[in-house]
């Protein structure tokens, strides 16, 4: 049924590559994960066009989503959620080079498109530049990107004024709950942002991050697991702030490698 169903969608003439992404695209899947479809388009794909293929495959369908970029977003016949993510691949070429030739380092999930571009599987390439982009930045990680996200992150775990452990102590003690967890949450994206770059991995993106640096990472701040599992534990408790602070020594050691 999938197979039949992104035929039909590289018959329009607008689509240029078909590419699967996500856990589906790898060996980290289960009954749970959806489908997560790029499809590349070299001129906007009508609403009407779409509506064409995917309602005779899915039970569900929401288009036209745009709370992070143009989607529609549904749930096959067979009970499967599965989303269409609809780009332009000289847009997604620009902002990839950024960060693997400009080294640009961002605030969190640096190189997660990067991960994306790499990881995904070719469906369908009308004429080969997805796989050509695919080839041409299959890089080492660059060792400028890899130093500028971890003084960038550092500065936003530790060293400078706005840096989160800072902000989560203060939020506690005004018991400001849902600050606490925003930036909790933010720490956790530099957090992790910064070891797939110290270990030179591409970001896999939100789900599983965790379980793929335990899989990829050689180097891991100590008591890496148990000090996540402890601030979950305590995450709105006055024991959070010395979880936290114990997290940034171990990330600080794990840097200038005095572990």
């Amino acid at each position: 049924m999938f197979n039949q169903l992104v035929e039909e969608l590289f018959l329009y003439d607008e689509v240029e590559a078909i590419v699967l992404g996500g856990s589906r695209a790898g060996e980290m899947f289960d009954e749970q994960s959806d489908y997560d479809v790029y499809v590349y388009l070299t001129e906007p794909l009508a609403v009407e066009k779409r509506r064409n293929v995917l309602d005779k495959y899915c039970s569900y369908m929401e288009y036209g989503n745009q709370f992070w970029e143009l989607e529609d977003d549904g749930v096959l016949n067979n009970g499967i959620e599965i989303e269409f993510i609809y780009r332009n691949l000289d847009d997604f070429r620009r902002e990839v080079e950024a960060v693997v030739l400009e080294h640009q380092a961002h605030n969190s999930y640096t190189t997660a498109m990067w991960h994306n571009l790499l990881k995904s599987k070719i469906i369908f390439d009308r004429t080969g530049r997805y796989a050509k982009l695919q080839k041409d930045l299959a890089l080492p990680f660059p060792k400028e990107l890899k130093n500028n996200i971890i003084n960038r992150q550092m500065q936003l775990l530790a060293t400078h004024l706005p840096a989160y452990p800072r902000q989560i102590k203060k939020a506690l003690e005004r018991g400001d709950l849902v600050t606490v967890n925003h930036r909790v949450a933010e720490f956790l994206a530099s957090y992790f942002d910064l070891i797939f770059a110290f270990n030179e991995q591409t970001h896999p993106g939100e789900k599983r991050m965790l379980t793929y640096a335990k899989k990829t990472c050689p180097h891991l701040p100590e008591d890496f697991e148990s000090n996540l599992t402890a601030l979950f534990a305590h995450l709105f408790d006055e024991q959070s702030t010395a979880i936290v602070e114990a997290m940034v020594v171990g990330i600080r050691e794990l840097v200038e490698g005095k572990q």
